[in-house]
């Protein structure tokens, strides 16, 4: 039976706070795999995940910091236009 990866969790993860509103900034990638997924956990519980996979966890953090002051936080939060929610 083959073992699942380990889940490697980037030291680059973080909280950004932008107009008062904080952000989960989740950096991560599969042991042995290609780039590190970027995740944003608002702080109603709504996730945004990345399509595209990211060359370092550094790279990842700028384009989650650039992208939550470039959009606005009220982007990200109480069910902005561009933010699907998940059903319960």
């Amino acid at each position: 039976m083959e073992r699942e990866p380990n889940l490697i969790i980037s030291g680059a993860s973080q909280r950004i706070i932008e107009d008062g509103v904080s952000f989960k900034v989740d950096i991560y990638k599969f042991e042995g795999g290609d780039g590190w997924s970027l995740e944003v956990v608002t702080e109603d519980g709504t996730s945004i995940v990345w399509d595209d996979l990211f060359e370092d966890d550094q790279a990842a953090l700028e384009e989650a910091a650039t992208t939550i002051r470039k959009e606005g936080a009220v982007a990200f939060v109480n069910g902005g236009s561009n933010v699907i929610p998940f059903k319960h």
